[in-house]
């Protein structure tokens, strides 16, 4: 299929009572361009102040220009056939589609907007005009307001969405043959299989269809074509709630060691965040961490560990400035005391005991405990329930058993999932801390 993307200039706004001063035609199938047209029009009116302060096309330029009939044939056999794209197509279609008719003919074509196309390929964009489209697509738009350099510009932003349109379309195949619209609506974890049977992907969700719905949407990345290209099956398993999937994600990217899990193969956190107590006000303090004690809660990152830091001081009322964020030389208070989230410890307003006990409510969500029992949530289906088993801290065993069932340790044993407790498994439990999700049945 070849398209003609046509932009054109005239002297007003509506078709019935403006004409074309100028007119660029060119021919592309969608990759390549194969052929091209511009020219100047005489308009046969006046062309006003406004426009030529526009367009730069004044009345001088066009005088010697020929009429519309005059070069009608050739810009018809330019058009004949193709497609008619431009962007807003009804302002250009119209003018185009009312010259002809002035000339006894009655043009008709399929048409596309590439206005219409570009806010369906790349959502969410600033502006969908074609200077500010060109801008945000990094095109060329030079000499905007005229025709062929509008058209050049129309042209690439097509080419651009005809690209993001075929992997549409392919991942559109791939997900009708995976059966994506099939999957649940629930939590769980869910594995990406190549050809062979073999577990490519490990991943979960509170939604596993919306999840891998939005993996479909992001497979533009070399990564995500790699993926795409190998995989044959989506399967899933359901656990119930986030925690639960966290864990067995977990549990199943040790397990298989999938080849595009690389991230989450990881298991060294090496940033993490532990209390200062040495001063009246006790602070957060961001270090490498070589012993998993050391510290409240772990990162993968610097930054990941800092923003972390950040959300806690406002989420616990705490004082920037007191846990080094602000110049600690500065006389008088932090900025946040200034937006009502310090109490003032920083300028002597709060005791440090009083400000202590909220560093000591966030360790008690965020810390790890040396509790042992038994934590129960909600299960895969109403008869059952899911259940962590919890050692001096550690978690020893996860699964699902009968709400009818008693909690017995030694039973549960045999329900559990075989597994290694390590680090990861620790920060699966203080999901579930957060969540709220799990509630204590059994103490031990």
């Amino acid at each position: 299929m070849e398209y003609a993307i046509v932009d054109i200039e005239t002297t007003g706004g509506s078709p019935s009572t403006s004409k074309i001063t100028e007119i660029a035609i060119v021919i592309t199938d969608g990759e390549n361009i194969i052929d091209s047209y511009e020219t100047l029009l005489f308009p046969e009116q006046n062309i006003p102040y406004n426009i030529t302060a526009l367009t730069g096309i004044s009345n001088q330029m066009v005088a010697h220009s020929p009429k519309f009939f005059e070069v009608a044939k050739t810009i018809l056999s330019y058009l004949e056939g193709r497609v008619f794209v431009a962007h807003n197509v009804n302002f250009d279609y119209g003018f185009v589609k009312q010259e002809f008719k002035s000339l006894g003919f009655s043009y008709e074509s399929e048409k596309m907007c590439t206005v219409r196309l570009s806010r369906k390929a790349f959502p969410g964009l600033p502006s969908y005009s074609l200077g500010k489209l060109s801008k945000s697509l990094g095109v060329k738009l030079n000499n905007a307001h005229r025709a062929m350099a509008d058209t050049m510009a129309t042209v690439e932003v097509f080419h651009q969405i005809m690209r993001v349109q075929e992997d549409l379309d392919i991942v559109t195949n791939l997900a009708e043959k995976l059966g994506i619209t099939k999957l649940p609506n629930k939590a769980g974890v869910y594995y990406f299989k190549d050809f062979d049977g073999k577990i490519i992907y490990v991943g979960k969700s509170i939604n596993i269809k919306k999840r891998v719905q939005s993996h479909m949407r992001n497979f533009s990345t070399k990564r995500g074509i790699t993926i795409m290209e190998t995989i044959q099956s989506i399967e899933f398993k359901l656990t119930g709630n986030e925690t639960m999937a966290l864990l067995y994600e977990t549990m199943e990217i040790k397990n298989h060691r999938p080849i595009h899990n690389r991230a989450q193969k990881k298991t060294k956190y090496p940033f993490g965040i532990s209390i200062n107590r040495e001063d009246e006000f006790h602070k957060l303090e961001l270090k490498e961490v070589n012993q998993y004690s050391d510290t409240i809660i772990e990162f993968g990152s610097r930054r990941e560990a800092k923003t972390f830091i950040l959300d806690i001081i406002e989420r616990f009322d705490l004082c920037q400035k007191l846990n080094g964020l602000e110049n600690v030389n500065r006389v008088g208070s932090c900025f946040q005391y200034q937006l009502h989230n310090c109490n003032g410890g920083c300028i002597g307003e709060e005791s440090g005991e009083d400000y202590n006990l909220r560093i000591e409510k966030f360790e008690a969500q965020y810390g790890y405990t040396n509790e042992s029992g038994i934590y129960t949530s909600t299960g895969r289906k109403k008869s059952e329930i899911s259940f962590i088993m919890l050692d001096n801290g550690i978690i020893t065993g996860f699964g699902f058993t009968s709400s009818s069932m008693g909690l017995n340790w030694g039973s549960l044993q045999l329900l559990t999932e075989e597994f290694n407790p390590d680090k990861d498994f620790q920060r699966a439990f203080k999901t579930m801390k957060r969540n709220g999700k799990f509630e204590k049945a059994a103490s031990f």
